[in-house]
């Protein structure tokens, strides 16, 4: 994504860098669980990963942790504002190393969540 997808109910933004890092966010609104803040942003690293013809990826929390190749295998949803909201740094991968997440399996896991349409009322 050249551009963020973030209005006033939240949603993605991303930026480049430093050097290989994807800088990855998903804004939440005042309605949305730490949950689905979770499936959300998982999902979308999941999806730019597989745009990249990339099978895993990595998460940062922050720079100094990506320099010291500490990635992180859950996230950290924090509140801002009064709304939730969460960012990592992505690293992409051919090869598997440690700490990676596997592409197609984040994004089976949370595939249902994330496209889950409201059901209908009768």
């Amino acid at each position: 994504m050249d551009a963020p997808v973030v209005g006033f109910t939240g949603g993605y933004w991303d930026k480049p860098g430093p050097g290989e890092l994807l800088k990855v966010g998903f804004d939440g609104n005042g309605y949305i669980d730490r949950d689905t803040i979770t499936a959300y942003l998982m999902y979308h690293c999941a999806e730019l990963a597989q745009q990249r013809h990339k099978p895993y990826f990595r998460m940062y929390e922050s720079l100094p942790d990506a320099i010291h190749d500490n990635a992180v295998s859950e996230l950290a949803v924090g509140r801002v504002f009064g709304k939730l909201d969460d960012w990592v740094y992505l690293l992409f991968d051919d090869q598997h190393q440690p700490g990676d997440q596997d592409t197609a399996t984040v994004l089976a896991t949370y595939r249902t969540k994330v496209t889950k349409k409201p059901e209908a009322h009768q």
